[in-house]
């Protein structure tokens, strides 16, 4: 039983995160037929939303290049320091 607790509580701690989490109607995406209805500033709402997932994956992609510029990086200068010692 007690192997269960920590898994169950997990997931009812999830549960109680996502009831909590809903938007208001000014930050709803609104669907595609309303679009035309919409007021301008929930479409602000909208924009705004997209643009931060737009900025939040810049910043994403900018730290992978990174990560695999260093990885390239060290492995290269890995060989290096391999073929050093077997040419010593």
């Amino acid at each position: 039983m007690r192997n269960w607790t920590l898994p169950i509580l997990a997931l009812m701690a999830l549960h109680l995160a996502t009831e909590c989490g809903l938007a208001c109607v000014g930050c709803r995406e609104p669907g595609a037929e309303t679009m035309a209805k919409e007021s301008p500033t929930v479409l602000a709402g909208w924009a705004f939303s997209w643009s931060v997932l737009f900025m939040l994956f810049f910043v994403l992609v900018i730290v992978a290049g990174m990560s695999l510029y260093i990885w390239r990086t060290c492995r290269r200068l890995d060989r290096e320091a391999a073929l050093r010692i077997s040419d010593g």
